[in-house]
């Protein structure tokens, strides 16, 4: 079973990625996990710090993420990267970074440089891994490895949010037209 502060920051960030960072309180946290607001502050004196723990947490699960899919190939490696985004979007959530990009002027200073530093080795490793594929032959590009990170990165966070209103098919459509413009 995990720490009381692990589970504060898995429940943290559901709720920043269902309702938001200014949507929910620490008494979302504490009623749900049976424990009182003074239990969820001492382990997180302020909200920020908790906004940096979860930040944190993607970025350990990312690094995770990259680890596992390191000796896959290309294509593959973008297939698991999209796929991730399926699971989130079939749970209804939103990308960790449209999360704290839609609240992005209630973050401070710390937050944003952490965020910013995860957001950049996402990118980073979406062109490395476009750049690999595109040495080999499995994808395809029309411009650069960098600029089809940044456009595979904000179809897919940006098509979590809009499946919220236009349901799954619409998130399968643009999931689907990542993958045919990369391999055509």
């Amino acid at each position: 079973m995990s720490s009381t502060k692990d589970q504060i920051i898995v429940l943290a960030d559901e709720l920043m990625r269902s309702k938001g960072y200014n949507a929910f309180s620490y008494s979302d946290i504490s009623k749900p996990m049976g424990i009182k607001n003074a239990a969820v502050h001492y382990h997180f004196p302020t909200k920020p710090d908790l906004a940096l723990a979860i930040v944190k947490y993607h970025s350990d699960s990312f690094d995770r993420f990259t680890e596992r899919v390191a000796e896959k190939e290309a294509l593959s490696k973008i297939k698991f990267f999209l796929n991730f985004y399926t699971s989130i979007q079939l749970t209804g959530r939103i990308c960790v970074i449209g999360a704290f990009a839609t609240d992005w002027n209630a973050m401070n200073e710390e937050i944003q440089e952490a965020m910013s530093a995860f957001t950049d080795n996402v990118i980073k490793w979406l062109t490395t891994t476009l750049n690999e594929g595109n040495s080999s032959g499995t994808i395809h590009l029309s411009d650069s490895a960098e600029s089809e990170a940044l456009s595979i990165l904000t179809n897919i966070f940006a098509a979590t949010q809009l499946s919220r209103i236009t349901g799954s098919d619409h998130f399968a459509a643009i999931k689907q037209n990542i993958l045919t413009r990369i391999t055509h």
